[in-house]
């Protein structure tokens, strides 16, 4: 994970209020990211060389630095008005405030996304992958100083499942119970190697889900509307990754009092999407980081459109789409290409078959011609030969994108212009968020542009099931859902689901977004190793915009 640092002006990066982050030494169990780099007081050439020798290093390797508090307090913004209810609170801001008031049982490791325990000691699975047993640390406590136990793990993990942000994240779960203090129990309808990548929900105290700021064991206590302080009764040992006797609250209601305030440093931390100019431009001294994510954008398709019900033309695409550029040039180096839809850094993506499917202009006329797909009355535009219909049309269409990403936007424009180049005759049309849903919902478009926060086990079954969030344009298939449940019962094979993904082109991936993170100079060392836990929104296109 790379840093990067600016002092004065970042006229190339923009950015719209998305996720979170913390620093110190301890892991605050809600942002991501490993990184290595220089300091901003080393000379360019410094800089220049540092980069070259990180491009080289293992992708294993990480520096990890010692805190350094550099400034006297640390604020961070709220929105009153939206509260700070773990299950509920739907402002980016006062859900960065959460991950300093709760905990949850796992988190899951950004550079690998693979699970490790916080609330939690350990966990089991059944040789059936059927029931998973988490046992719960006999040392933690809520903020009162009670222990936390396997009841209220299960309240917690039972009270989320009907909220916006966490209600799909259980749906293979039947039933979660306490057998003892410290011993909780997870029965599945589906064999599930890995479900603890799931259990990074926060964990509040028994019976307090209907307060307005339930019970929680994080290292700090919400005192007020203007202040967070020390959890006396913390009961992990080293301190804090914002180690501070408080946490100053600036109450705001826009983006733009955010930034002012980053800018003035009455708010030390700034949880940023690099999809918006929102961010740009600071004078102030601070400091940029970047970190994956499992934010997802891709190419979908109306499977019942007259052209691209063809399977083979879909598939052809993934050819023709170069990742590489619009994740370097329109992204800013803030993303990850990918031909399949997982992170490249997860232990599940198999690199030989991405490499089989990836940008290769050979390989789409290749896949064409096996496609019977051709100009064949010579008019500058490819058609196709529907035998339904026993004649040929041409291959032409509509993509949505959502307007509300001015990035996101110029994807989709490289992704239509590219293919126009290649004999296609897409047209682009731009909506608003709203009328982009109903659109999906309805299947009024042939091809569409969309972006997804997928769950840390990039599970795809809401794509693939009849009742699913994201079965858009007539995408159930079962053939692919019993692919997808097999993934789930053997996390880090999913070869199968993948291959077929990309014969039958279902969904073309493109890339996976880095989050990024402003903050004050000297105020954390660095972000945590973990995904951003708390920041978990429901499954459907464009959540995150």
């Amino acid at each position: 994970m790379k840093k990067r640092v600016s002092v004065l002006l970042i006229f190339a990066l923009f950015l719209s209020l998305l996720t979170g982050c913390s620093g110190r030494k301890l892991d605050f169990s809600w942002f991501t990211s490993k990184f290595t780099g220089k300091t901003a007081d080393q000379t360019q050439a410094e800089q220049e060389a540092a980069a070259a020798e990180e491009a080289a290093a293992p992708e294993t390797t990480a520096v990890v630095t010692e805190v350094f508090n550099d400034i006297s307090a640390f604020g961070l913004a709220y929105q009153k008005s939206y509260g700070v209810h773990p299950y509920n609170c739907e402002s980016l801001n006062n859900r960065c405030i959460l991950s300093f008031l709760y905990e949850p049982l796992f988190v899951v490791g950004s550079e690998t996304f693979e699970v490790s325990p916080v609330l939690a000691e350990s966990y089991d699975v059944s040789g059936d992958g059927l029931t998973t047993t988490v046992h719960i640390r006999p040392e933690a406590r809520f903020s009162d100083g009670s222990p936390v136990t396997a009841q209220d793990a299960a309240y917690s993990l039972l009270s989320s499942r009907g909220t916006v942000y966490y209600g799909s994240r259980l749906r293979h779960v039947l039933s979660i119970t306490a057998d003892d203090e410290t011993t909780l129990t997870l029965t599945t309808d589906t064999a599930y190697e890995c479900l603890p990548l799931l259990l990074d929900i926060p964990i509040i105290k028994d019976g307090s889900v209907d307060e307005a700021s339930p019970l929680g064991s994080g290292p700090y206590v919400m005192e007020s509307d203007t202040r967070l302080v020390r959890n006396a009764n913390w009961w992990q040992t080293a301190a804090p990754i914002v180690d501070f006797d408080e946490i100053s609250l600036t109450l705001v209601e826009k983006t733009s009092e955010v930034r002012d305030n980053f800018e003035y440093e009455n708010v030390n931390l700034v949880l940023t999407d690099p999809n918006s100019a929102a961010f740009a431009g600071f004078h102030n001294d601070y400091e940029l980081w970047d970190a994956k994510s499992p934010i997802m954008q891709y190419v979908g398709y109306n499977i019942n459109s007259k052209v691209f019900s063809n399977y083979g033309l879909r598939s052809a695409i993934t050819y023709a789409i170069d990742r590489e550029h619009i994740a370097t040039d329109i992204m800013g180096g803030f993303a990850q290409a990918a031909v399949l839809p997982a992170s490249p850094d997860a232990p599940f993506y198999d690199v030989k078959l991405a490499n089989t499917y990836s940008y290769s202009l050979t390989k789409f006329q290749q896949q064409l011609e096996s496609a019977s797909v051709e100009d064949m009355d010579h008019d500058g535009t490819l058609d196709l030969y529907v035998s339904s219909l026993g004649y040929a049309v041409p291959v032409s269409g509509t993509m949505i994108v959502c307007s509300s990403s001015y990035q996101r936007v110029e994807a989709a424009t490289e992704v239509v212009n590219a293919l126009n180049a290649l004999g296609f005759k897409l047209t682009l049309k731009t909506m608003e968020l709203s009328e982009y849903r109903q659109a999906l919902q309805t299947g009024n478009f042939d091809l569409y542009y969309g972006e997804i926060r997928l769950s840390s086990n990039f599970d795809l079954s809401p794509f693939f099931s009849v009742y699913g969030s994201m079965c858009y344009g007539g995408l159930d298939d079962s053939v692919m859902l019993n692919l997808c449940n097999q993934a789930l019962a053997n996390n880090g094979n999913s070869y199968n689901l993948y291959k077929r993904l990309c014969e039958r082109g279902y969904i073309t991936p493109v890339l996976f977004k880095h989050l990024a993170v402003y903050t004050t100079r000297g105020s954390i060392a660095h972000p945590t190793d973990y995904i951003d836990w708390f920041l978990t929104p429901p499954e459907r296109a464009d959540t995150v915009s």
